[in-house]
This record gives C-alpha cells, structure tokens and sequence, in this order.
C-alpha cells in the first residue's frame, strides 16, 4: 500500500457543479485503479490524499497534474503503509473553512474535519489534514 498527499491552486475560481465534476472524475478513475482517499477544498487550495498499490496511485497522480483544473501541484507527504485508511469510498470530498474567502455556492463548509478522518490515521498525518487552511493564490 502507497500513500501520496499534495496541495494545489485552483485555476478559477470553482462552482458546485465544477466541484461535482472532480469528485465524480476522481471516483470513476480511483475505482478502476483501487485507488481511494479524499480531497478537500478551500475555496482556492485542493489537498488531496490517495492511496492503494504504488504503481496505481503514481498512474492517478500522473493524471491529477495534467488536469487544467488546478495548478502548482506540490507533493507534501508519500510514504509506503500497511493500511489503506479511506477504505469507505474511492474520493470523499470536504469543503474546509479558510481564513478568509466563503465556499462555493451551494456547498456546505466542513466546520470539523476530523469527524471524517479515519480513527487509525497517524497523528502527524492527521494534524497536516487538520490544520489545511492555505488560501493563496
């Protein structure tokens, strides 16, 4: 099991439809290749976490960087792992609060995240996840 995270800038400012759009790419894309994860969103920043077999998760990131939707893709964490943590669906999606900036319309803003983090995510791994609120352009 393989586990990649990465942050992104959105190149345009994204509406619930364009939102949907993503989340139902990454699901049909992750399912075909056993990919899961989740992918949260700030308004202007993506964070993304996927995870399975080494070589699909490389394939799907490939892919993530030619997608026009988004740009300055920086890898934050990769790492070899045990477990496959996001197991209940191939790509949740959360919209998180920024410190400035209001979400898409349409879309409701996840006050807490860590209600929707496995319990078995590692500490460190977590606080990244928790504490994602990057909104530059």
């Amino acid at each position: 099991m393989f586990k990649l995270a990465y942050v992104s800038v959105a190149t345009k400012t994204l509406s619930s439809v364009d939102l949907q759009n993503i989340l139902e790419s990454a699901i049909t894309n992750n399912r075909e290749s056993d990919v899961t994860g989740i992918l949260l969103f700030n308004g202007t920043n993506f964070m993304q976490v996927i995870e399975g077999p080494q070589k699909a998760v490389e394939k799907v990131f490939d892919q993530i960087c030619k997608d026009d939707r988004h740009r300055n893709v920086v890898v934050i964490y990769r790492e070899r792992t045990a477990v496959r943590e996001f197991d209940e669906a191939p790509m949740l999606l959360q919209i998180v609060p920024a410190s400035h900036g209001d979400a898409p319309d349409g879309m409701t803003i996840t006050k807490d995240i860590a209600l929707f983090l496995p319990s078995s995510l590692a500490k460190h791994f977590r606080t990244i996840l928790e504490s994602f609120d990057t909104r530059r352009g």
